[in-house]
C-alpha cells in the first residue's frame, strides 16, 4: 500500500467516502469540503449514506425519528454544494452478517463503541451503564460488526483505492477503519484540531503523536520567528479566556480564587490535572503512545507516595467532567476523604485554573493542554501516560503516580525549555491541511465556499424531546444547575443557528 503524506498527492483514484456523523457542525461542513477538494484532482467519489440503516449511532442512541429526520435534512442539503458528478450509494446492513472471523478486528470494533460511550455517558466501561444504556451498546456493538461486513464488500466489488470518513474512533466509523487496513487499501480521516483548524491524514490516525509531531515541526519550521510570535498570542489567549478555536471551559471560573489552605501555605503545592477519558484511552492498539488505566488510582498512588507534612496536592477537575458517571465524580470527591493531604475542586469550580498553575510548585498532567500552557508559564510538568503533544519535550513523561511521586521526591526538577511548548502553540494557532472551502468563522459556525449550509430551527426544535431522553438517561443524571445551563446553551444555539457544545 503505498503511504501518500498529502492528500494533494491523490490524483485519478476510486474513492469512497462514508459521510458518518453528517448532523453536527463540523463534521458536515469537513464531508462537503473534502469531497470538493479530491473532485478537483479528477477523482471518482463515492459517497455512503446511513439513511436510517444505523440502529444505533452517537448522534441517536435511541434510533429517534425527529433525530434521523433532521440528518437526512442536513446532508439532501450538504449535497448541493456539489455541482460535479459523484455516486450516492445507501448503507443497507439489513441482510448484513455480524459475524466477524478475527477476535483482533471484533476487539478493535468494541473499543470504538466504548469511545462512542466514553464520550457520550462519560462511562469507563460497560458495567458502569444502566440497562438501558447496555441494550444500546448491545445494538451499536452490532451495527459496528455489520457495518464492517458492509465495508468489506463494497471494497471488493469497487475496488476502491481510498475510503474516506471523518474522525475514525466511534463506534459508527471505526468498522469503515478496519475495513480499509484488513483490505490493504488507503484510508483518509479527516478532523478539525481544537475546532479550529483542518487536518486531513492520510494512512495516519488523527490522534497519532508521531503525525502530529511531525507537522508541529513543519509549521515551526516553515518561520520560527513567526511561530514564537503566534504561540505567545495563544497562550495570552488561553489564559484572558479568549476564543482559540476549543471551548473556553475557564471562562465561569473566578480570576485569582485559590484554595484556601494554599494561599499561605509552607508546604509544595502539587496541581493535578485529570481529564475526560474517551479521547485516547479507548483508540486502540494502533495508537503509539501509552495511556493509563484509571485517572483516579494513578492519584491515589501519588498522594500515598508524598509525604503528607511536606506537599498538599490539588485536583483540578477538568470542566468537561462535569456531565461524567457519578460513580467516577463521586471517586474523585472521595479522594478528600482519604488523603488529608488532598484537595479536590469538581468539575464547575469557580477556582481559577491558572492561578493554580502559576502557584503550583509541580503540575501533573494527564492529557490536557494545560501541560503545554505550563511548561510555557515555565513550571515544573510530570505527564502520566502519552498525548499528542508527548514528543515535544515539554514534560517528564512518566507511566504512573508512584513515577511521579518518586521525581518530586528527588527534588531539583528543573522546568523543561519553552522551545516545545512554542511549537505546540503555534501548531494549534495556525497549521492546516488547506481544505480551501472550508472555514471557522467563529465557534461552532463553519462554512463551505462561503456559505453556511442551510439549517432548520424548526427541525432542530422537534429533536428536542429525543436529546432530552438522552441527557435524562446518561448514568448519574441530575435536575441541577449545571444541566439547567447547558440546556439554555442548547436553545441559544438553535436561535443563533450555531453548533457550539458544552
Amino acid at each position: 500500500m503505498k503511504k501518500y503524506k498529502c492528500k494533494d498527492e491523490i490524483k485519478n483514484s476510486n474513492i469512497a467516502l462514508y459521510m458518518n456523523y453528517p448532523l453536527g457542525s463540523p463534521p458536515l461542513e469537513l464531508h462537503i469540503s473534502m469531497i470538493l477538494d479530491l473532485l478537483e484532482r479528477n477523482n471518482k467519489i463515492t459517497v455512503y449514506l446511513c439513511n436510517s440503516s444505523l440502529n444505533a449511532c452517537e448522534a441517536n442512541p435511541f434510533n429517534r425519528k425527529s433525530i434521523c429526520q433532521y440528518c437526512k435534512f442536513r446532508v439532501q442539503e450538504g449535497l448541493k454544494f456539489i455541482n460535479e458528478n459523484i455516486i450516492i450509494r445507501n448503507i443497507n446492513l439489513k441482510n448484513v452478517s455480524d459475524k466477524i472471523p478475527n477476535q483482533q478486528i471484533i476487539d478493535s470494533l468494541e473499543l470504538g463503541v466504548m469511545s462512542s460511550f466514553a464520550s457520550m455517558v462519560k462511562a469507563q466501561n460497560k458495567e458502569q451503564l444502566t440497562e438501558k444504556w447496555k441494550m444500546v451498546y448491545d445494538t451499536m456493538f452490532s451495527d459496528a460488526k455489520k457495518l464492517f461486513n458492509f465495508f468489506i464488500k463494497e471494497i471488493e466489488t469497487n475496488n476502491y483505492e481510498y475510503l474516506f470518513f471523518f474522525n475514525g474512533r466511534f463506534a459508527d466509523v471505526k468498522p469503515a477503519l478496519e475495513a480499509a487496513i484488513f483490505k490493504n487499501i488507503n484510508y483518509g480521516i479527516y478532523e478539525v484540531k481544537k475546532s479550529l483548524h483542518e487536518l486531513v491524514c492520510i494512512n495516519e490516525l488523527i490522534h497519532s503523536i508521531e503525525a502530529n509531531t511531525r507537522r508541529a515541526f513543519r509549521a515551526f519550521l516553515d518561520d520560527p520567528a513567526k511561530a514564537r510570535v503566534e504561540a505567545k498570542k495563544f497562550f495570552t489567549k488561553k489564559e484572558n479566556n479568549e476564543d482559540t478555536g476549543d471551548l473556553v471551559y475557564t471562562k465561569e471560573q473566578e480570576r485569582g480564587l485559590l484554595p484556601e489552605a494554599i494561599i499561605n501555605t509552607d508546604k509544595k503545592v502539587v496541581a493535578v490535572y485529570p481529564t475526560t477519558d474517551d479521547e485516547y484511552k479507548f483508540i486502540g492498539k494502533e495508537w503509539d503512545g501509552y495511556v493509563p488505566e484509571d485517572q483516579v488510582e494513578e492519584i491515589k498512588k501519588l498522594a500515598k507516595s508524598l509525604n503528607k507534612d511536606e506537599y498538599i496536592i490539588v485536583v483540578k477537575m477538568h470542566p468537561n467532567q462535569a456531565h461524567t458517571a457519578e460513580n467516577i465524580l463521586d471517586r474523585y470527591l472521595s479522594l478528600e476523604k482519604k488523603y488529608s493531604h488532598l484537595i479536590v475542586e469538581p468539575p464547575l469550580s469557580k477556582k481559577d485554573t491558572y492561578a493554580l498553575m502559576h502557584r503550583a510548585d509541580y503540575i501533573i498532567n494527564f492529557a490536557s493542554t494545560i501541560g503545554v500552557e505550563a511548561c510555557y508559564a515555565r513550571k515544573v510538568v510530570i505527564q502520566i501516560g502519552d498525548t499528542t503533544f508527548s514528543r515535544m519535550r515539554i514534560a517528564y513523561i512518566v507511566k504512573s503516580g508512584d513515577e511521579a511521586a518518586h521525581l518530586i521526591s528527588k527534588g531539583n526538577l528543573k522546568p523543561k525549555p519553552i522551545r516545545g511548548a512554542i511549537i505546540w502553540g503555534n501548531y494549534l494557532a495556525n497549521y492546516n491541511d488547506g481544505l480551501k472551502v472550508f472555514k471557522r468563522v467563529t465557534n461552532g459556525v463553519y462554512t463551505v465556499n462561503g456559505k453556511k449550509i442551510p439549517d432548520s430551527r424548526l427541525l432542530r426544535i422537534l429533536q428536542l424531546p429525543a436529546k432530552f431522553e438522552i441527557e435524562k438517561s446518561k448514568p448519574g443524571f441530575k435536575f441541577d444547575a449545571s444541566f439547567v445551563l447547558k440546556s439554555f446553551h442548547i436553545l441559544k444555539n438553535i436561535i443563533k443557528n450555531r453548533w457550539e457544545v458544552k
